[in-house]
């Protein structure tokens, strides 16, 4: 039976996906989306308290497309230290005296499609809530808010179909007919084309456990690319998220 897939566009100036747990004096980024990130996501759409368990989101799975792989870079952050006595609010409630040092990773310009499968009232519900989201969602942190349009609905058909006839988010190669992309997509840990492990499975109270990743790659025709127009492509994506069939 042909099932349901919802469909996220997550593109932004700068994103940041992290798997170290702990707070540190660097934060780290993966090179594209976590599960913990896309959950936390729509956790925040649907309004979860921050820390709560995952809940009924952990029924959903997701399989990424790399649309843009963005560029690596990294900020320095100071936070306190303007004079001997200040002191900083600690997330454990205590303070913390002096300056905070800390470097953080980031992607820039990238941009991503995540396709979300799961039973089809937890995908509605989503969905829902991302169009009318109880808190702002973010991509990774919360100084990196989504571009608009980020829920391109739910459409009919697997993560395969999905990623396969989604606009992409890039400028066509000229002269070309079709574009290569990276996808990433879960398997079982003794699956053969499984490529790499990341710490991202996420428990509540920043508790998280491993998954086994597939990295592959799709050839896609050009005329999924979304170009650089913005008129063009606002027209592309509210034509793919609404003249469909359900």
């Amino acid at each position: 039976m042909t099932g349901h897939t919802l469909v996220l566009r997550l593109a932004a100036p700068m994103q940041s996906w992290g798997t170290r747990a702990a707070f540190n004096d660097y934060r780290d980024s993966t090179d594209h989306p976590t599960r913990s990130g896309v959950l936390g996501l729509l956790a925040c759409a649907l309004g979860h308290p921050r820390g709560s368990e995952p809940g009924d989101l952990t029924q959903l799975d997701l399989a990424i497309r790399i649309d843009r792989p963005g560029t690596p870079m990294e900020d320095f952050h100071t936070i306190g230290g303007q004079s001997a006595t200040q002191v900083v609010p600690s997330a454990d409630g205590s303070r913390r005296r002096g300056a905070i040092l800390t470097r953080r990773a980031y992607l820039a310009d990238a941009a991503f499609t995540i396709a979300l499968t799961g039973p089809s009232s937890l995908l509605q519900q989503a969905s829902d809530a991302l169009d009318q989201p109880a808190y702002t969602p973010y991509l990774g942190r919360r100084a990196c808010p989504p571009a608009a349009p980020y829920n391109l609905g739910i459409h009919l058909g697997d993560t395969t179909t999905a990623l396969a006839t989604a606009p992409l988010d890039r400028t066509a190669p000229t002269g070309k007919t079709t574009i290569t992309v990276d996808t990433i997509t879960t398997v079982t840990h003794d699956d053969p084309t499984a490529t790499h492990t990341i710490n991202d499975n996420p428990h509540g109270q920043r508790r998280f456990s491993q998954r086994t990743l597939a990295r592959s790659t799709l050839t896609l025709p050009a005329s999924l690319c979304l170009g650089n127009d913005p008129n063009l492509r606002y027209e592309q994506l509210h034509n793919y998220r609404y003249n469909q069939t359900n």
